[in-house]
């Protein structure tokens, strides 16, 4: 196991760490939930309501195991939190339902990257932006998360996530192939299964995962 007790604005992950991490996530065991945490409703507005009420009650101070660092989740959307999560894809009822697995999300994500803020007029007080990840298990169906963290002064908050609706193992394996190519010269195709909404996030993921 690595040891990543160190300052938070010195968390860094370098080439053998970073393989080191990878493989923790191939090793690691996906969050389940039933789906069902959250009430549905056909209007997505109202389903969207019942996400941000049910988040609500989850705001606290949850311990990432990967890195032993303390990351709050809060409301607030500019500087992210549930609210944040919500401003995007409240049509998909997975995306909703997800919302009910953000302490598991925090405490068991696995570390994959981190970069500096580049965006200091919209967030001048982050100084970096971690990336973790981890499968979720949603009823039987099976996603990857990507999820994003800020640090700033304060410490740790939990900014945003995304869901790719590809189990983890498979993004890997995608993600060591298309390296292999890009290393003879050539080319690679997304994959075809990847949502509109997603495919974003999926290129970025597979960026990541890349060493």
């Amino acid at each position: 196991m690595l040891k990543l007790k160190r300052k938070a604005s010195n968390i860094e992950l370098g080439d053998w760490e970073k393989k080191q991490h990878i493989e923790k996530l191939r090793n690691s065991k996906d969050i389940i939930i039933t789906g069902k945490e959250i009430a549905a409703s056909d209007n997505f507005k109202q389903y969207k309501k019942n996400a941000q009420k049910y988040g609500r009650a989850l705001l606290g101070q949850y311990l990432n195991a990967d890195i032993g660092a303390s990351i709050s989740l809060q409301r607030g959307r500019r500087n992210g939190g549930i609210n944040e999560v919500l401003q995007h894809n409240y049509k998909d009822s997975a995306h909703l339902q997800s919302i009910a697995a953000i302490p598991q999300i925090i405490e068991n994500g696995i570390l994959i990257n981190s970069k500096a803020n580049n965006d200091l007029e919209t967030n001048p007080k982050v100084t970096k932006y971690l990336s973790f990840a981890c499968g979720l298990n949603i009823d039987g169906d099976k996603f990857t998360v990507l999820a994003k963290v800020a640090l700033d002064d304060n410490g740790y908050r939990y900014y945003d996530h995304n869901l790719i609706p590809t189990e983890k193992e498979k993004l890997m394996d995608i993600a060591s192939n298309e390296q292999s190519a890009k290393s003879r010269g050539f080319g690679t195709t997304p994959d075809t299964k990847s949502t509109t909404n997603s495919q974003r996030k999926y290129k970025e993921l597979i960026s990541i995962l890349q060493t």
